[in-house]
């Protein structure tokens, strides 16, 4: 989560209507050899349906994990740049 893309706490419209800027990654076994790995998770096509998940990178390479997840959420506000 980076809290650079909340709404403002004082803007209600934002807070009802923005999901922010977060995106969550899973531990997860990797087909075919089931080894772990991190992977992002998005929502399924439908409401109903299961998380899909994408792979990220091996579990034991967490340097590379957190390199690619600060990447996407990366975000300076207008009056920070």
């Amino acid at each position: 989560m980076n809290l650079a893309g909340e709404p403002a706490p004082d803007n209600a419209l934002g807070q009802a209507l923005s999901p922010g800027l977060r995106q969550e990654v899973r531990c997860h076994p990797h087909n075919p050899d089931r080894e772990l790995w991190w992977h992002w998770v998005w929502s399924g096509p439908t409401r109903g349906s299961e998380p899909e998940l994408e792979p990220l990178c091996p579990l034991w390479e967490t340097e590379l994990a957190a390199d690619r997840i600060g990447r996407v959420l990366a975000l300076t506000k207008e009056s920070d740049a």
